[in-house]
């Protein structure tokens, strides 16, 4: 063989193997894209399933509304009734209640001796009122997100996704 023909030949082979290496990288690029858009796709699934339940959760508080007005309505409503049916609460009632609430210890020597000011009835029962309305607020939103992670985060997990499905690439 001559020279030119081995030179042609070795340029010939360089380019089949460049042409092998930019269409193995392009196969490589093609193969991510799709992942990414795989990928995009759960997220817009997952956000769809997230925004579907925060309707659905707005729309169970919307329902407590009337409940919470029809309760704090009957607390107005024990308010007005005749003064010889009501009374006054120790002082040591509303700091007993507030550690209750706050789950935090009374201060005992206030307690002992009755450092605090004494609770109308009507104020106490509006406190009362408007603890508990809180609290069922606050267990509505743990439920809420009892009712996120089952139905965004565990079932993913279930189907062998990730929650952070990044981490599977």
């Amino acid at each position: 063989m001559n020279a030119a023909a081995v030179i042609v030949l070795c340029v010939m082979l360089a380019i089949s193997h460049l042409s092998a290496y930019f269409m193995g990288r392009g196969a490589l690029d093609s193969q991510r894209l799709d992942d990414a858009l795989a990928y995009a796709g759960e997220i817009t699934r997952q956000q769809d399933r997230a925004d579907a339940l925060a309707a659905d959760l707005e729309a169970e508080r919307q329902k407590r509304i009337p409940s919470n007005r029809t309760i704090t309505r009957e607390v107005i409503r024990y308010v007005e009734i005749p003064a010889h049916r009501r009374c006054t609460l120790d002082g040591a009632w509303r700091l007993l209640h507030d550690s209750a609430a706050t789950g935090q210890p009374a201060d005992t020597a206030r307690v002992a001796d009755g450092a605090a000011e004494p609770v109308e009835d009507a104020a106490a029962l509006e406190t009362v009122a408007t603890n508990y309305e809180q609290c069922r607020e606050y267990i509505a939103q743990l439920e809420g997100w009892q009712r996120w992670w089952g139905e965004v985060i565990a079932q993913d997990l279930q189907h062998g996704g990730h929650a952070d499905a990044r981490s599977s690439h």
